[in-house]
């Protein structure tokens, strides 16, 4: 290994180290107590995985090894969101770790490049986002969901499509287990991945699905998106999105979920709210230049589909999210693919796995 091979090494390791401990001192000297809502719903549930149940009770099930481990070493659970003392802490930075982990392995394995520049991009989105996730989170299952499609791409596994199909896959696996939107999700990024060479197609694809919820609006059953806003969100969330036009009938669903859309991309109005978002607000804004930037051009290389991956989440987010909140919350179980927006890596991916490179060699040799 040469020497800037090793300092590139070195750099990223430091830069893991550095963002893990800060990630900790935030967690341990700010707790922020709505984040933890759902952690105490995992907590107090059931265990169950059934199709198409509860996302805490399937969360609940997948978790309780992590919890075991937890109980096994005298770290108690029945105060957590409640008393903010070493127990609490101990279980964040568990659950913070195991996203670190991940982040490691996407990070070490394609290689972030060790500039200025794209390190501080990198350590400040991972960073800013760390309270998301320094906590007792369902989204540390689609997260690793990401980060083990991405690694079947660099072993060599699967090429760039076999991955995307296996990703798919996975997370219509979560919407069949884990969240029902998830179905919508793996949907929309299907669509918009395999239709981007055909933007005019795709968007006029778009235009008449909401030509359709319009005239159709009635007949669809879309109680679950009003169940959704109606309950959860209500004496919990600060950053709820408030509809402008009624939701009662066609036009008026379509408009709010555009303007929605719209302003989980450029969350300007969470100013309004307080100033204390202003980081947020430069984070989504950021975020939202980089991933357009990435769609400019019709493309099939890696950053291009994270691109999509975000997009797609985002799209769905303003269908069953109405709320900042929750938003950049859920949006931890794509960071592996956001990682991917914000930063750059030395490795570039793989049309083909390496199989089929080998089937190729084979076949030109004979």
């Amino acid at each position: 290994m040469n020497v800037e091979r090793r300092n590139a090494l070195a750099t990223r390791i430091v830069l893991l180290c550095l963002c893990f401990l800060s990630a900790c001192i935030m967690a341990g000297l700010k707790p922020i107590p709505l984040l933890y809502v759902d952690g105490i719903s995992i907590l107090q549930t059931k265990l169950a995985l059934t199709a198409f149940g509860s996302s805490y009770e399937a969360s609940a099930y997948l978790l309780s090894p992590l919890f075991d481990v937890l109980r096994t070493f005298g770290v108690r659970l029945d105060g957590y969101g409640q008393v903010f003392d070493d127990d609490q802490f101990i279980v964040n930075v568990l659950f913070g770790g195991m996203f670190f982990l991940g982040v490691a392995v996407v990070a070490m394995s394609l290689r972030v490049r060790s500039n200025l520049v794209n390190v501080v991009s990198f350590g400040f989105f991972l960073l800013a986002l760390s309270p998301f996730f320094f906590c007792i989170s369902k989204e540390l299952v689609p997260a690793w969901v990401a980060v083990v499609a991405l690694t079947t791409h660099r072993l060599g596994w699967l090429g760039r499509r076999g991955m995307f199909a296996f990703y798919v896959g996975l997370i219509l696996l979560c919407g069949f287990y884990f969240r029902i939107y998830y179905l919508c999700f793996a949907g929309l990024l299907w669509l918009n991945w395999t239709m981007d060479g055909r933007r005019k197609n795709l968007l006029l694809f778009y235009l008449l699905g909401a030509g359709a919820l319009v005239v159709l609006y009635d007949k669809l059953p879309l109680d679950l998106i009003n169940k959704g806003r109606a309950s959860y969100l209500e004496g919990v969330s600060n950053s709820r999105i408030r509809y402008l036009f009624p939701d009662n009938n066609g036009i008026g669903f379509v408009s709010n979920r555009v303007l929605t859309l719209l302003q989980l991309l450029l969350p300007v109005s969470l100013l309004a709210i307080s100033p204390s978002y202003l980081p947020y607000v430069v984070l989504q804004c950021l975020l939202t230049w980089m991933t357009l930037r990435q769609l400019r051009y019709p493309s099939r290389d890696l950053r291009s589909m994270a691109a999509h991956v975000l997009l797609a989440f985002t799209i769905v987010g303003a269908l069953f999210e109405p709320d900042f909140g929750s938003y950049f919350r859920h949006k931890i179980g794509v960071l592996p693919f956001l990682l991917l927006v914000v930063a750059d890596f030395e490795w570039k991916g793989r049309e083909t796995s390496g199989v089929e490179r080998a089937r190729r060699i084979a076949q030109e040799a004979y």
